[in-house]
């Protein structure tokens, strides 16, 4: 059995956790998180039998042993849980992003050479079947010299973000915490460093309303709002009870400055041009991306997808090309990085990204953060790696 820490009691930790503890090789070994009630109710739900809560990761490092820690923790301390991991010679799993400055994914990246390149980073959409044909499509020359990338994220879930950590741009924004997963699908396609970014997005659907309260429970329209925060998860009633944090913020009038609906256009090298549309507003989730160039284009659909379509060029046609099966949440990717960790630590693969190259979804975040609170396009010499 592989001895492993969970470093952070999130919702992402947990369904993390038990990935690992369904493959049969991996014992959890320590849960950590500020909020050890929080870590304590993992515990304790999930049967993690030996299993034990610290408030520290150099604590557990210290006190329980582990050959992996897994980094679930909210994403501006990544970094602070992954380098002392590093540090003490473990192989480290990194949700993304890396971290949500520069400087912290550059100290991340120099830990993980320091250490012999023990970082796996969890940007989990290269492992969605969809995501991997059509880059496998691409490398195999079926779209000829790519041209245009277009990428769509719509989220229905992403309304909560209005009531969660995501919303304070401290803590990153959304387009770090969310658009991170398309950047570095977009820069994966092309094979292609961004050059430039202009950006715009604005919260203007869950703009404050003076007819609804500050909490959910308070609020006199409760009984009708289709946003009303329902029964309390267990993590986030800890998480009140501990720091006051109200679990049911309204989502039109929580604190914060984020958008609920973006665009970005991105110029890389090679005359490749990209678009990302991303909306938390939509009544429905799904990704989609079409990657077109001088001999074809692909289009594919995340959610439930079974094929990718290939238009070609010259001579015209049109294929359904079948997908292979996946397991688990984002269109099936997450299903094989427990398995796909495990490999990485014994030797027998290698991570489809690394913290160098995880840096540059980043890089695109803050370009894209900038454009659209500046108003202006960023050259990403503004960001320089």
């Amino acid at each position: 059995m592989i001895p492993m820490i969970i470093a952070g009691a999130s919702y992402r930790g947990e369904y993390l956790g038990q990935l690992l503890k369904e493959t049969g090789e991996v014992e959890l070994t320590a849960c950590v998180d500020p909020i050890m009630t929080r870590a304590d109710y993992l515990i304790e739900k999930n049967g993690w039998t030996g299993c034990r809560s610290f408030a520290d990761i150099s604590a557990a490092l210290e006190a329980v042993p582990s050959e992996a820690v897994i980094v679930a923790s909210s994403d501006p301390y990544h970094a602070a849980v992954a380098i002392p991991a590093l540090q003490a010679g473990k192989f480290v799993y990194c949700e993304k992003p890396l971290d949500t400055t520069l400087e912290k994914c550059r100290n991340l990246a120099a830990a993980d050479r320091a250490a012999g390149g023990k970082t796996f980073v969890g940007l989990n959409l290269r492992f969605a079947p969809m995501y991997a044909k059509m880059k496998a499509l691409i490398d195999d020359g079926a779209v000829g010299r790519v041209l245009t990338i277009q990428a769509d994220e719509f989220y229905n879930g992403g309304r909560t973000y209005f009531r969660r950590w995501n919303r304070k741009p401290e803590n990153g924004g959304l387009w770090l915490s969310k658009c991170t997963h398309d950047f570095d699908i977009i820069l994966w396609m092309a094979g292609a460093h961004p050059l430039e970014v202009y950006a715009a997005g604005r919260r203007s659907y869950y703009a404050p309303r003076p007819d609804a309260a500050q909490r959910c429970r308070d609020c006199a329209l409760r009984p009708d709002c289709p946003d009303a925060a329902g029964e309390p998860h267990p993590l986030a009633k800890l998480t009140e009870e501990a720091t006051g944090e109200p679990y049911d913020l309204c989502l039109f009038n929580s604190d914060g400055d984020t958008f609920d609906h973006a665009m970005a256009t991105i110029r890389h090298e090679n005359d490749i041009y990209s678009t990302l549309t991303c909306s938390v507003v939509a009544g429905f989730t799904d990704r989609r991306l079409r990657v077109s160039g001088t001999k074809g284009t692909i289009d594919g659909a995340l959610d439930g997808a079974k094929t990718v379509t290939l238009y070609r060029r010259d001579p015209s046609a049109v294929e359904e090309i079948p997908l292979d099966s996946g397991e688990g949440s984002h269109g099936g990717a997450d299903g094989q990085l427990p398995r796909e960790f495990i490999r990485f630590m014994r030797g027998e693969g290698e991570p489809r990204c690394r913290p160098d190259e995880a840096t540059q979804s980043v890089r695109l975040g803050l370009a894209a953060t900038r454009a659209s609170t500046k108003h202006r396009a960023v050259a990403m010499s503004e960001f320089p790696w």
